[in-house]
């Protein structure tokens, strides 16, 4: 009669039997599931495209650290800006002409959400699309890198 606590070499075959069969299940989880944010825990240590430069000693110094990585200019930022500004525009100049009568409608009471509209789509379309001009004039206060790329297009 042995007892629950004996071991012996059937149980330890067992046991490594179990073990096997819980790293492979692991292993197939692994495999069949990829975060699509895996990137972003990946090591940077091949990565050359980093604007900082690292320095052997700490207290060492180098003109490399205060050059500033050249900024590409945002396209479809500055287009959305653009479009945004456009629409923005004809809605409040839609809305200024229905509200002095010079355009008739039926209804009144719609040419203040118009315009209310029209603003909130305005401001930012004009915000971002004077930063672009004075980037591009080459003013030292404004950036290309002020106005935020769209990273998901």
């Amino acid at each position: 009669m042995e007892s629950a606590d004996t071991i012996s070499p059937s149980n330890i075959e067992l046991e490594e039997k179990q073990n096997d069969g819980l790293a492979a299940n692991r292993d197939k989880k692994r495999t069949r599931f990829k975060s699509p944010i895996r990137h972003i825990f990946k090591s940077k240590k091949n990565d050359d495209s980093s604007p900082y430069y690292r320095f052997q000693e700490e207290k060492q110094y180098s003109d490399l650290q205060f050059k500033e990585p050249s900024v590409k200019v945002p396209v479809y930022a500055i287009s959305l800006a653009a479009g945004l500004f456009l629409v923005g525009t004809v809605m409040i100049t839609l809305g200024a002409l229905m509200l002095t009568g010079r355009i008739e409608t039926q209804y009144s009471d719609r040419t203040w959400p118009l315009i209310l509209i029209g603003s909130i789509v305005f401001l930012p379309g004009f915000y971002h699309l004077r930063i672009a001009y004075w980037a591009w004039k080459g003013d030292k206060n404004f950036s290309f890198a002020d106005i935020p790329d769209l990273d998901w297009f």
